[in-house]
C-alpha cells in the first residue's frame, strides 16, 4: 500500500510539473495565439460559436446585424448531429 500510494505520488508530482512547464512556456504568448492553437481540430459548428462570441463581445460597435435563418437552421442542424454522433 505504502509503495502504491508512493507511486501515486510521483504519478502525480510529474503531472503537475508537466502543467507547470507548459504554463510557464505559454505565459508570455499573446491570448490571440493561443485562441488559435486552441481551435486546431474544432468544428465548423464550434468556429460559428467564437464568431457569435466575438459579435457580442463588440455589440456596442454593431448598428444592425442580420442573421438569416438558414445560417440558424444549419448551425442547429449540424449541431445536434455532432451530438447525436451522425455524420454531417
Amino acid at each position: 500500500m505504502e509503495l502504491k500510494a508512493a507511486n501515486r505520488k510521483a504519478e502525480a508530482d510529474a503531472a503537475a510539473y508537466s502543467v507547470s512547464a507548459t504554463m510557464k512556456a505559454l505565459q508570455d504568448v499573446e491570448p490571440k495565439v493561443l485562441e488559435v492553437l486552441a481551435s486546431v481540430g474544432m468544428r465548423p459548428d464550434q468556429f460559428i460559436a467564437l464568431a457569435f462570441r466575438g459579435l457580442a463581445e463588440r455589440a456596442e460597435n454593431i448598428g444592425q446585424l442580420n442573421i438569416t435563418p438558414d445560417l440558424l437552421r444549419e448551425i442547429i442542424t449540424s449541431g445536434a448531429a455532432e451530438i447525436d454522433g451522425a455524420p454531417d
